[in-house]
């Protein structure tokens, strides 16, 4: 029996996001090895600028200011610190004996929870990657609300793809830009990229969707799910090199 099939016999009824999260992290070794804002870094790291719109240059740059929602394991946390960045990562999940979080400022919150323990715009940069699917849609716009509250400028990566108990809202790419533009309202936003994910039906880790239509003909037995980068700036985005 996989994690998946083992968490939803076990506690369908009665888990908590606490106790779900606890269990993954503890028992999956994806949640504790991998890491998509480390593994996407190609996509966006070249995003992050100083106050003169430079491309950060650690050796003579005051730190960017970082905050990673959802920092999981915290690998990206440590990456970011060792570019010479202020970095501070928040998670439900805080348990020391399987992470170290020595290197970086860590906050345990709760997502669901509004509003976040940060001051207005605490931070240059506010990230999240595949995070938010994992929140029950009520909570989506509350949730980007708080992060443009404290962030001047956004990276942010959502799956459309998956399966309860852990993704909780699964929706189109199309779905998401409308949630960043209508609730972070003075940012201007683009789509960074949209990675393609074709999965084989019945793939216990990534539901197959019927919501998406590609003229391309596919192998019987898979489907085409996506998951789209965003970055958002307050203001306006100017070309940038």
């Amino acid at each position: 029996m996989n994690i998946m099939d083992k968490i939803q016999k076990e506690v369908r009824q009665t888990y908590t996001p606490q106790t779900l999260y606890n269990t993954m992290h503890i028992s999956h070794i994806g949640y504790r090895g991998a890491n998509q804002g480390i593994a996407t870094a190609s996509d966006w790291l070249h995003l992050l600028r100083n106050n003169r719109g430079v491309v950060h240059d650690p050796w003579t740059d005051t730190p960017i200011t970082i905050v990673e929602l959802g920092c999981g394991n915290g690998k990206l946390c440590e990456f970011l610190k060792r570019q010479s960045m202020d970095v501070t990562g928040t998670d439900i999940f805080d348990n020391e004996i399987v992470y170290d979080r020595s290197l970086y400022k860590f906050v345990k919150h709760d997502l669901t929870q509004t509003p976040y323990p940060f001051e207005d715009n605490e931070f240059d940069y506010g990230l999240s990657f595949d995070v938010l699917e994992h929140l029950k849609e009520e909570y989506i716009a509350p949730a980007l609300q708080e992060m443009a509250r404290f962030s001047r400028s956004l990276i942010i990566k959502v799956s459309c793809s998956g399966e309860k108990p852990l993704h909780l809202t699964i929706k189109s790419p199309g779905w998401w830009f409308d949630q960043l533009t209508e609730n972070c309202p003075n940012f201007s936003w683009q789509l960074v990229r949209n990675f393609e994910r074709i999965v084989k039906k019945g793939d216990p880790a990534m539901k197959p969707q019927s919501t998406f239509a590609d003229a391309r003909p596919l192998p019987d037995g898979y489907s085409q799910t996506y998951a789209p980068l965003f970055y958002g700036k307050r203001g306006a985005i100017a070309d940038e090199d």
